[in-house]
C-alpha cells in the first residue's frame, strides 16, 4: 500500500509540474490506477482482519521517509482511498478517543455537564467493550478445547489479564481528553467569545477598557497562544519550514492570523485618544472575520461540511467572474459619466457615477438622470460646489439637459442586456456546475476533509479558551525542563517492534497476492476481456487462413512435381534392375539416395533451455492439498525461497497412509534433514508421496517418423486417468534405468518388456525438480524425461501399432507440435524432444 500510494502522489505531482496536457492526463490516469491497487489491497486486509488493517494505516514506514499510508493518501489527495470504510472507522475511533463509538452525541453532551454520570453505565467506554470481547473470545476458545480436546492455547497470554477497567480519575480524564469532547467544548467557548465581543462593541465600549473588555483581551491572548502551539507542534517531523508552509496553506489558519492582526491593530488604535473611533471600526470589521471563522465547525458535519467546500469554490469562481463583469461596468460607467457631466473634479462623485451607480443597476436600481423626465435642477449643483449634491449635466438655453437622450437610453438597454441577463446567468450556470460537481462527491469530500479537524483536536489541550492558557503554561514548563517526560501519541503514527513489523508486512504481502489473484480472475472473466480475447482469436484465425490460402496452391504443385519426379526415378531404377538381372543373372545393388540433412540444433536448444529463467513453484502452493481438506499455510512469492527469513511460517503437518495401511501421522525426528529445493510449500511432512526427500518420476517419450521422408515427428500418448486428456506414459520409479511398473497394465507385458530393454538405448532429455501439487517442504517430485526413438521397421514398432489398433483411444500416435494437449510440464519436455530431433515445435 505504501508503494502504491507513494506512486500516486509522485505521479500527481509530476502532472502538476508538467507542461504537456496529454502527458499530465496519462499520469493522472496512472495515479488513479495505483490508488485503485492500494484500495484493493486495503480492502482485502480489512475484510480479513480489521485491527491489523488499521495498524497498516498508521504504521511508520522507514522506506518512505518515516511516513504512514494514511499520510501518503492525504498528501496525494487520494479521496477514494480515504473514503474506504476501514479508514473512516479508524478516524472515527480516534475522534471518539476512549469513549465508545456507539454512544449518541446527546449522551456525550449530558456527561460533559453532569460528569458523575460516567461512573454509571450511562456512557460506554471502549475499554469495557474490549474486555467484554476478550471474555467472549476466551469462552469460545474454551468451548472449542472441550470439544476437540486440544490444549495448545492454554498457556497463551490472555488479553483480559492485561486490560483493567478504568478507574474514577481515568474515566474523567478520558472523557475530557476525547477529541469529540474537546470539539464541543471549544464550540461553546467560541460562541461565548463572540457574545462577549458583540456586547463590548455595542454596549460596553468605553474610553477606559471595562472588565468585560479586559476579559476579551485575555481570551484573545489564549487564542494567540493556541495558534503559536499549532505552528510549532510537529509530531510528523516535517521541520519548521514545511510545517509553517502547511500552516499558511490552510484557509482557516489565514483567517485566524487575519483576525488576530486586526484585533491587535484595533486595540492599538482604541487605546489612543485621536484614533479611538477608528480602532472601534477596525474591531467591528474584525468581528466579521471571527464570525467567518465560525464556519470551520461545520466541517465535521456530514451535511454542512461539503457545503463549506462549495462556498469556497464559488468564491473563487466569483472572483474571476468579477474581472469580466468589471469590464462592462467600467465601460458603461465612464461613457455615461462623460456624456452627462462636464469636467467634474470631485473624485468621490466621479467614482460614484462611473462605478457605483452602474454596479447598482445590475441589482435593479435604475438611474433617473439618463432622460429628461425626472430632471430637477434643485437636486444638483450647477458648478459642482455643493459636496452633498452631484454636478448638473450640461444644460441648454431652456435650463434642460442638452445630452442626446436617445443615446443614453440605448446604452442603458445594451448594458442591461449583457450585464443583467447574459453575465449574471453565466454566473448562475457556473455556480450550478460547481455545486453539482461537489454534490456528486459529497460523501468523499466530507470523509477526506474531516481528517485535519480530527488531528487538530486530537493534539489540542483538553481545556477550552480562555482556560487553555493554563495548559499552554504547563506545556511550556514541560518543554523547558528536560527531566519531564514527553507525551507521545501513536494514533496517527505508530513505530512497531521489528518482529511485529515483519509479521505485519508478511501478512500484507499475502493479502496483496490474494488481491492480485482475484483481480486477474475478475479481469479474465470480464465482458471487455472476453471480447478482446475473442477479437484476437478471430484476427489470428483470419491471418492463418489467409496465409494458408496463399501457400496451399503452391505447396500442392510442389508436392505433385516432387511425387512425379520420384515416380520417374523409381521406374528407371526398376527398369535398370530388370535389365541387369536379364543380362548378368545377378541382382544389382540399389544406391539409396541420402535424405537431406538438417543441421543439429539440439545442443543449442538444450543450452538455451538450461539457461531459461527460473520461477517459483505455483502448483506446490495451491491452497488445499490434493484429495484432502488440509489447507496449506499461505506463502507469498517473496517468502518462497528458504534464504528469506519467514518468522511467522507455521505450516501444518501431513503424511498420508503408507502402502501397508499404516498411518504415518507422527512427525519423524529427521524431518528437517529433507528440504524442498524449490522453496516453501505451506505444508510439512511426506504428503501423498511415497517417501521423504526426492521421489523419482520417469516420463517416457516414444517417437517415430510418420513416413520414410521424416517429414513429421510423432510421439506415443496414453489416455490419462480421467479418460479425457492425453499424457506421456510414465510414473514413479525407484531407478531411472527401468520403466515405471504401472505401464505394464497399459502397454501389456510383452510390449512393456520390449520397451524396458530399450531404456538403456534412450536419450535423457531432462531431469530435475518438478512443480507438482503433491510436493511438500520435505518431499518433492524429480522427473527424468527419456526419449526412445523407434525405427519404422522394428518389431517394437509393429507391436505398438498392433496395440494402437486393438485398443483405440488408450494408445495414440500424436504429432509433436505446440498444439498438443498435454500438461504444461510435459509440453516443455515435448518441446525439448522436438529440438533433439531438429524439428520446429
Amino acid at each position: 500500500m505504501s508503494a502504491a500510494l507513494a506512486a500516486s502522489k509522485i505521479l500527481k505531482k509530476m502532472a502538476e509540474e508538467g507542461s504537456d496536457a496529454d502527458e499530465a492526463q496519462d499520469m493522472l490516469e496512472l495515479a488513479s490506477h495505483y490508488e485503485n491497487h492500494a484500495i484493493g489491497v486495503f480492502s482485502k486486509c480489512h475484510n480479513s482482519d480489521e485491527e491489523r488493517a488499521q495498524k497498516l494505516l498508521v504504521r511508520m514506514s522507514p522506506l518512505w521517509g518515516k511516513t504512514t499510508c494514511l499520510r501518503l493518501a492525504l498528501e496525494a489527495g487520494d479521496k477514494n482511498f480515504v473514503a474506504q470504510s476501514g479508514v473512516q472507522a479508524l478516524l472515527t475511533q480516534i475522534w471518539c478517543g476512549e469513549i465508545s463509538i456507539v454512544n449518541p452525541v446527546w449522551k456525550v453532551l449530558v456527561c460533559m455537564v453532569f460528569f458523575p454520570l460516567i461512573y454509571t453505565n450511562f456512557l460506554v467506554f471502549r475499554s469495557v467493550e474490549l474486555i467484554q470481547r476478550d471474555i467472549e473470545r476466551n469462552e469460545e476458545l474454551k468451548n472449542v478445547e472441550k470439544v476437540t480436546g486440544s490444549t495448545w492455547r492454554t498457556n497463551d497470554h490472555c488479553p483480559e489479564q492485561t486490560r483493567k477497567p478504568l478507574g474514577c480519575w481515568s474515566r474523567l480524564e478520558e472523557l475530557y481528553c476525547s477529541p469529540q469532547v474537546k470539539f464541543y467544548g471549544n464550540i461553546v467557548s467560541y460562541f461565548a467569545f463572540l457574545l462577549l465581543f458583540a456586547v463590548v462593541l455595542m454596549i460596553d465600549f468605553q474610553s477606559t477598557p471595562s472588565t468585560g473588555e479586559q476579559l476579551l483581551y485575555i481570551w484573545l491572548l489564549s487564542l494567540v497562544c493556541e495558534e503559536i502551539r499549532q505552528l510549532f507542534h510537529d509530531p510528523d517531523g516535517f521541520g519548521f519550514c514545511k510545517k509553517a508552509k502547511m500552516y499558511i496553506h490552510e484557509l482557516w489558519n489565514i483567517l485566524d492570523i487575519l483576525s488576530i492582526l486586526l484585533f491587535c491593530v484595533g486595540l492599538g488604535f482604541r487605546l489612543t485618544t485621536k484614533l479611538f473611533y477608528a480602532g472601534k471600526i477596525i474591531l467591528c470589521i474584525d468581528f466579521v472575520v471571527f464570525c467567518l471563522r465560525l464556519m470551520a465547525i461545520f466541517t465535521i458535519s456530514r451535511t454542512l461540511g461539503p457545503k463549506i467546500i462549495i462556498v469556497k469554490k464559488m468564491m473563487m469562481d466569483m472572483f474571476f467572474f468579477m474581472f469580466l463583469l468589471s469590464i462592462w461596468v467600467v465601460a458603461y460607467g465612464v461613457a455615461k459619466q462623460g456624456i452627462l457631466i462636464h469636467n467634474d473634479s470631485r473624485l468621490d462623485w466621479i467614482i460614484r457615477g462611473a462605478v457605483y451607480e452602474p454596479y447598482l443597476i445590475i441589482f435593479g436600481n435604475f438611474p433617473g438622470n439618463i432622460d429628461n423626465t425626472q430632471f430637477n435642477i434643485e437636486s444638483c449643483s450647477i458648478n459642482g460646489t455643493d459636496p452633498l449634491k452631484p454636478k448638473c449635466p450640461v444644460l441648454n438655453e431652456n435650463q434642460m439637459p442638452a445630452f442626446p437622450e436617445w443615446l443614453t437610453i440605448i446604452m442603458l438597454c445594451v448594458y442591461l442586456l449583457f450585464a443583467n441577463i447574459l453575465l449574471l446567468n453565466l454566473l448562475i450556470a457556473i455556480f450550478n456546475f460547481t455545486f453539482q460537481e461537489i454534490q456528486d462527491n459529497t460523501d468523499k469530500i466530507w470523509k477526506f476533509q474531516r481528517y485535519e479537524l480530527i488531528k487538530e483536536y486530537h493534539s489540542r489541550p483538553a481545556a477550552p479558551p480562555p482556560f487553555i492558557i493554563l495548559s499552554h503554561l504547563c506545556l511550556f514548563i514541560r518543554k523547558m525542563l528536560p527531566c519531564c517526560p514527553r507525551i507521545s501519541h501513536n494514533e496517527f503514527k505508530n513505530k512497531l517492534e521489528p518482529i511485529e513489523d515483519e509479521e505485519l508486512l508478511s501478512w500484507e504481502a499475502l493479502m496483496k497476492d490474494k488481491y492480485m489473484l482475484s483481480a486477474r480472475l475478475e479481469q479474465s472473466q470480464s465482458m471487455e476481456r472476453r471480447i478482446l480475447d475473442t477479437s484476437q482469436k478471430v484476427t489470428t484465425l483470419t491471418e492463418k487462413w489467409e496465409s494458408e490460402e496463399e501457400t496451399t496452391s503452391t505447396a500442392v504443385m510442389r508436392r505433385l512435381e516432387k511425387l512425379e519426379e520420384q515416380v520417374t526415378q523409381s521406374a528407371k531404377a526398376l527398369q535398370w534392375i530388370v535389365d541387369s538381372l536379364i543380362s548378368q543373372g545377378v541382382p544389382a545393388k540399389e544406391t539409396q539416395p541420402q535424405s537431406p540433412t538438417v543441421p543439429d540444433e539440439s545442443s543449442n536448444y538444450l543450452g538455451n533451455a538450461a539457461e531459461k529463467e527460473g520461477r517459483f513453484h505455483v502448483k506446490s502452493r495451491e491452497l488445499y492439498y490434493p484429495k484432502t481438506k488440509i489447507e496449506r499455510f499461505p506463502v507469498p512469492e517473496e517468502y518462497v525461497t528458504w534464504q528469506v527469513s519467514f518468522s511467522s511460517y507455521m505450516p501444518p503437518y501431513y503424511s498420508a497412509q503408507n502402502g501397508d495401511g499404516h498411518d504415518a501421522g507422527s512427525e519423524p525426528e529427521d524431518l528437517d534433514n529433507y528440504r524442498n529445493p524449490g522453496g516453501r510449500t505451506g505444508i510439512r511432512g511426506r504428503g501423498a508421496l511415497s517417501r521423504l526427500g526426492p521421489n523419482l518420476n520417469l516420463d517416457l517419450v516414444v517417437t517415430r517418423w510418420r513416413d520414410n521422408e521424416m517429414s513429421v515427428l510423432e510421439y506415443l500418448a496414453v489416455l490419462n486417468e480421467n479418460l479425457i486428456s492425453l499424457a506421456l506414459p510414465g510414473g514413479a520409479v525407484d531407478s531411472v534405468d527401468h520403466l515405471p511398473g504401472n505401464l505394464k497394465g497399459i502397454l501389456g507385458k510383452k510390449l512393456f518388456e520390449a520397451l524396458n530393454a530399450k531404456v538403456s538405448e534412450g536419450t535423457k532429455v531432462s531431469e530435475g525438480y518438478t512443480d507438482d501439487c503433491r510436493n511438500t517442504d520435505n518431499a518433492w517430485v524429480e522427473t527424468t524425461v527419456l526419449n526412445i526413438h523407434l525405427d519404422r521397421t522394428s518389431q517394437v514398432m509393429v507391436d505398438i501399432n498392433n496395440m494402437v489398433v486393438s485398443c483405440p483411444g488408450s494408445l495414440q500416435w500424436q504429432e509433436v507440435s505446440s498444439k498438443t494437449r498435454l500438461s504444461p510440464n510435459q509440453i516443455v519436455s515435448l518441446q525439448q524432444v522436438a529440438a533433439l530431433h531438429s524439428r520446429k515445435f
